[in-house]
């Protein structure tokens, strides 16, 4: 069983970084404890076991999702999408993910939500 808290370090977070690096196609990840530093993801590898990530820090600090583009760091000048991990109110931890295609990672977001795409997708793509 997987359990994280606010103490959580990067060995503990590693399983569910992975799987979200996995599932948006091995973009960057990273993911840290609200404590204690985390985890850095990249093409498949952890390239950091100890990783701060300012924009995590603000999500945690907020508790809210994040989109900012980093002006120091690793990902300086590329968009990143963070957002905390909350057990009710208490805010655990962050996880965020580094759009390296530069906006179009998100663009294509908001473009597979036009009304007129849907006539694309299988009539059983929606629960009635």
């Amino acid at each position: 069983m997987i359990t994280i808290s606010e103490n959580s370090e990067a060995k503990e977070l590693m399983p569910i970084a992975q799987a979200v690096h996995i599932l948006v196609n091995k973009l960057p990840v990273a993911m840290r404890s609200k404590n204690k530093p985390g985890v850095r993801l990249e093409k498949g590898e952890v390239v950091d076991t100890n990783y701060e990530g300012y924009v995590l820090k603000v999500a945690i600090e907020k508790g809210e999702v994040v989109r900012a583009t980093p002006i120091i760091g690793p990902y300086a000048g590329l968009p990143v999408i963070v957002a905390p991990i909350k057990d009710g109110d208490n805010v655990l931890g962050a996880i965020g993910v580094v759009d390296i295609t530069a906006g179009i990672f998100e663009d294509i977001v908001a473009i597979s939500r036009r009304p007129e795409l849907y006539k694309f997708l299988p009539e059983d793509a929606f629960p009635k």
